[in-house]
């Protein structure tokens, strides 16, 4: 990892971090999760509970060097969530990870692990490059109800962003992990083709001992990531 670029925009892009032939594992395996049997492809919520698969990749080992410099020492797992993002699913309201997770300043990260190529018309995340400086910043609900194929959380709510912070729409090749700064203000774009998803897995670290909010609906809880 870039440290110096992580801690002046909020993000950075590490790219192959996976292969091929591990994306195509991660793929396929998310037809073994609930979401997909049921046909809703509603991002699923902690996969590693069930598939190891998922479980091995929250423990990749470069992740989890890159992660400990991001968050400034040794860290645990929170979270797993696989999202499908197939065609014309909704994007995710602008948010800070943070505002669910509720831990200190600096000591929380994410690792958006991109299965395929992912740009703006495919779902594509957009960045609020430096809005990480900011701390926690005021939301305003929306009304928007739920969309088919969506986070039950992704449309409830949006982060009101200072004027001075511009939208950049992330590229993130197929196998490159984007780091996300707790802070940072993010959103999605709709997946706007035709035929093509946007397989992303999902991973969240916190820096050991630290204070978090479980959630009603995540229900983190910590993952040791190296294990004997």
């Amino acid at each position: 990892m870039d440290l110096n670029f992580y801690n002046e925009h909020g993000y950075y892009i590490e790219e192959n971090v996976f292969n091929d032939a591990e994306c195509a594992a991660l793929i396929a395996a998310s037809s073994k999760l609930e979401n997909s049997q049921n046909q809703s492809f509603r991002p699923q919520m902690m996969p590693h509970r069930s598939e190891d698969i998922y479980l091995n990749a929250l423990r990749n080992p470069r992740i989890v060097k890159s992660i400990e410099q991001a968050v400034g020492g040794e860290a645990v797992g929170l979270q797993t969530e696989y999202f499908y993002c197939k065609p014309g699913t909704r994007g995710f309201s602008n948010h800070q990870d943070n505002f669910f997770v509720e831990a200190s300043t600096g000591v929380f990260a994410s690792a958006w692990c991109a299965l395929t190529d992912t740009y703006a018309e495919k779902g594509g995340l957009i960045v609020y490059p430096g809005s990480h400086k900011e701390g926690l910043l005021p939301v305003q609900k929306l009304s928007l109800g739920a969309a088919a194929g969506q986070d039950p959380n992704a449309n409830n709510e949006e982060t009101i962003i200072p004027a001075k912070y511009k939208p950049v729409n992330a590229v993130v090749p197929k196998g490159a992990v984007l780091y996300i700064h707790g802070l940072l203000v993010h959103g999605s774009n709709p997946n706007a083709t035709a035929d093509k998803a946007r397989d992303v897995l999902l991973c969240t670290y916190i820096k050991k001992g630290e204070q978090f909010r479980s959630g009603k609906y995540a229900q983190r809880a910590p993952v040791e990531l190296k294990v004997a």
